[in-house]
């Protein structure tokens, strides 16, 4: 493998308005060591045909052998010649300065993994807004980092994928995407990868540009039942990793607790069952007091009469009839 080498590995499906952006985001990189390997999942908007365009010494474009984009990303990481792995989102952007920061942090520290903050943005990178920076920090402690992200000081927040830079041993270690999730795959992921390294390395300059959609397309919107079971079966695996080491036990059982209410709260009315499932093990570790907005002024003194529950069934009572009145 390429001691040097970046391997930007994008998984694509229908991103034609944005695909050419984001590829045009990793040619403009001042670090130019890099080979872009773009996984297409059977896009259907002519995404393959475009990306195909481009097409030369180290832009190669590849059917998905597999199915959906932890497959594809499994894939174009067997595919890669690099001794570092930046997985990209088709529709994210990187600034210029990207990786050639984060891989002289990782040549400085070795075995370590890179990190920096996310933009989140809907039309243009300029009118996003940035909320992670009190998350992010470098250190030797990947348990310390993961807690305070989870939730450890009462507040939690997500590590977009475009945001790291991992070195490839690391990934070798952890083990791939586990193909079988369709909802935080990406934390669950990098839980492993990151509690697999000695530490985090934080560039408070560069930033990835997280482009966000109205129309819900992002998979943090997802609500369906299957996501909700994802979204529980990723926070399992997190569990699992963190107890396997040494950490702050009053930490771990405030992030997990918050973590699985926040899961709780999603999950109800529509899916009781699984909404229960994390109550209960919310309790487990002590219980929590996250409560988000649920609504407008009705529902949040709803929410403060009756409860979280009687607030959001009633929030999904409107929005249903809402769907039903416009279809009529």
């Amino acid at each position: 493998m390429d001691n040097h080498k970046v391997s930007v590995i994008i998984p694509l499906y229908n991103s034609s308005e944005f695909i050419i952006d984001t590829i045009q985001s990793i040619l403009d990189q001042s670090y130019q060591d890099i080979e872009i390997i773009i996984i297409d999942d059977n896009s259907t908007d002519g995404s393959f045909e475009l990306a195909q365009k481009f097409q030369s010494g180290h832009i190669n474009v590849f059917k998905n052998k597999g199915k959906g984009a932890c497959a594809a990303r499994n894939y174009g990481f067997e595919l890669s010649t690099g001794n570092y792995i930046q997985f990209l989102d088709a529709d994210d952007l990187l600034s210029p300065n990207k990786l050639e920061n984060q891989v002289k942090l990782l040549q400085e520290f070795p075995n370590r993994i890179a990190v920096c903050s996310t933009n989140h943005f809907y039309d243009t990178p300029e009118s996003g807004k940035i909320t992670d920076k009190d998350f992010m920090f470098s250190t030797d402690k990947p348990s310390a980092f993961l807690l305070n992200l989870y939730g450890a000081n009462g507040m939690f927040e997500m590590v977009q994928t475009s945001a790291w830079l991992t070195p490839r041993a690391l990934i070798d270690k952890a083990g791939l995407w586990d193909i079988k999730l369709s909802k935080d795959q990406d934390g669950e992921f990098f839980c492993r990868v990151v509690m697999a390294s000695y530490g985090i390395c934080y560039d408070p300059i560069a930033i990835n540009h997280y482009r966000k959609h109205r129309d819900g397309m992002n998979i943090a919107s997802k609500k369906q039942k299957q996501h909700i079971e994802s979204q529980l079966k990723a926070l399992e695996s997190k569990e699992r990793v963190l107890l396997q080491h040494d950490i702050n036990e009053k930490d771990f059982k405030h992030a997990m607790a918050l973590q699985y209410k926040f899961i709780a709260i999603e999950a109800w009315p529509e899916h009781k069952d699984l909404s229960n499932k994390a109550q209960q093990k919310t309790s487990v570790y002590g219980g929590s007091a996250y409560l988000p907005i649920l609504g407008g002024s009705a529902i949040e003194i709803i929410k403060k009469i009756l409860g979280w529950k009687s607030a959001k069934s009633f929030s999904n009572w409107i929005h249903n009839n809402k769907l039903i009145s416009k279809l009529r």
